[in-house]
C-alpha cells in the first residue's frame, strides 16, 4: 500500500518512520528544494520521548545547561535538566528519512484545493498519509521570531550553554544559541517584526560578546496558540500545522515529531489520529503551557517579573519542557501557598 506525507518538517519525518514502518511505501512531498530549511528551532532537548535517535553525524553541539537573565538582570544557571543537542537539522531529516525508507520528493507542492500533488511528473491523488506542511496551515494564535546568524567562534560565548533572556515587555525572550562555532542570537515575543529587529539590535548593541559578522537575518512564525486537530483534504494534521509547539518556548521540534509519529503510526493501523494525538503526553504539555500563556497575559509587567523570578531553576526546566506534573510542582513551591494556589487554580481544570 502506498501513503504520502505532505511536508518534509520534523512532524513529516515522525509520519514517514511510522508509516514507513509499518510496511506502506511512503513517499514525503516536500515543497521546498531542500530539507530544513525553516530558520529557527535547530533544538532537541534529550527528553528520551522520541520514537528514534539523533544521530551524531546531525549533532553540531551538546547542550549541558542554561543561563537565564531577567529584563537585564541575571536570574540562574541550571545545568541539571535542560541537556540537549544543536541540530543541523537537513541532515537529520535526510537521516531519519533514509532509515526509515521514504522517498522525498523535492519541489512538489500539494494542491490544498485539489488534494493532489505533482510527483516525478505527475499528478498524483494524495488519498491517504499525513498533513504536516507547517505553521502556514495553523488555524490557531502565531508570534515572529526574528535571528541573526552571527559568524563564530565568538569569544565568551558557552558553546554547549544556551542563554534565555526574558522580555516582560513582549512577553517573550532573546535567546543565544551556538550553531556549530557560530551563533544564533534572536527574539520572539507578541510585537511586531519590525519592532522585534529593532529591539533585537538594541540587544545586540549592549553585549560586546555577540558584535560579529552576521552570516544570515532570518524570520518565521511560531504557531503558540494551543492544539487544533483536524483534516484536510482527509490528511489528518500533525505537526504545527496542528500546533505542536510548545507556547512559552517556542519548542516545536520534539512535539511535532511525536505528534506526526502518533498520526502516522494511528493511519498505518486503521485507527483515529487524531485521538491517537489528543491522548498523547505532548498534547497534554502543548495544553498546560497555553494555559500558563493565558495567565501570563493577564499579568501586568511587574507580576510577570515576580511569576518568573519566584520559579525555583528544576521548575523553570519542568515547565519549559512541559514535563512537570502538578502535585510535584506543587510541593516545589510549598514555601509559597499564595503564589502556589494561583498556579494550581490555572492548571487544574
Amino acid at each position: 500500500m502506498e501513503a504520502y506525507v505532505v511536508g518534509g518538517g520534523m512532524a513529516g519525518a515522525g509520519a514517514a518512520f511510522a508509516l514507513a514502518r509499518a510496511g506502506l511505501r511512503t513517499t514525503v512531498l516536500e515543497a521546498q528544494p531542500k530539507l530544513g530549511l525553516k530558520p529557527c528551532g535547530r533544538g532537541i532537548p534529550q527528553v528520551g520521548d522520541l520514537p528514534f535517535s539523533v544521530p551524531k553525524e546531525a549533532i553540531l553541539n551538546e547542550i549541558r545547561a542554561v543561563a537565564t537573565w531577567l529584563d537585564g538582570e541575571p536570574l540562574f544557571r541550571y545545568s541539571g535538566g535542560l541537556n540537549g543537542y544543536i541540530v543541523d537539522k537537513g541532515g537529520l531529516l535526510e537521516h531519519i528519512f533514509a532509515e526509515a525508507g521514504a522517498e522525498v520528493v523535492y519541489n512538489a507542492k500539494y494542491n490544498v484545493r485539489t488534494g493532489t500533488a505533482r510527483v516525478n511528473g505527475e499528478q498524483v491523488e494524495v488519498k491517504k498519509g499525513v498533513f504536516a506542511a507547517g505553521f502556514a496551515f495553523y488555524e490557531g494564535e502565531r508570534i515572529p521570531v526574528v535571528q541573526y546568524i552571527m559568524k563564530g567562534p565568538l569569544k565568551d560565548v558557552s558553546y554547549d550553554t544556551i542563554e534565555v533572556h526574558f522580555n516582560t515587555e513582549i512577553m517573550g525572550y532573546y535567546y543565544v544559541f551556538p550553531h556549530g562555532e557560530d551563533v544564533e542570537v534572536g527574539v520572539g515575543g507578541f510585537a511586531a517584526p519590525r519592532e522585534l529587529w529593532a529591539i533585537l539590535d538594541k540587544f545586540i548593541e549592549k553585549d560586546s560578546r555577540l558584535r560579529g559578522r552576521i552570516l544570515a537575518k532570518e524570520s518565521s512564525a511560531v504557531s503558540v496558540g494551543g492544539v487544533k486537530l483536524g483534516y484536510v483534504n482527509g490528511l489528518p494534521k500533525a505537526g504545527e500545522a496542528a500546533g505542536y509547539v510548545m507556547p512559552l518556548t517556542g519548542e516545536g521540534n520534539r512535539p511535532s515529531t511525536i505528534s506526526g509519529y502518533l498520526a502516522g503510526k494511528a493511519v498505518a493501523e486503521g485507527k483515529d489520529p487524531l485521538e491517537a494525538q489528543r491522548r498523547s503526553h505532548v498534547t497534554r504539555g502543548v495544553e498546560l503551557q497555553r494555559r500558563l500563556l493565558e495567565w501570563t497575559k493577564s499579568m501586568e509587567v511587574r507580576e510577570r517579573r515576580e511569576v518568573i523570578r519566584s520559579l525555583p531553576p528544576e521548575v523553570h526546566a519542568e515547565v519549559a519542557l512541559a514535563t512537570f506534573r502538578i502535585p510535584k510542582m506543587m510541593m516545589r513551591l510549598a514555601h509559597k501557598p499564595l503564589f502556589m494556589l494561583k498556579v494550581a487554580a490555572k492548571l487544574v481544570r
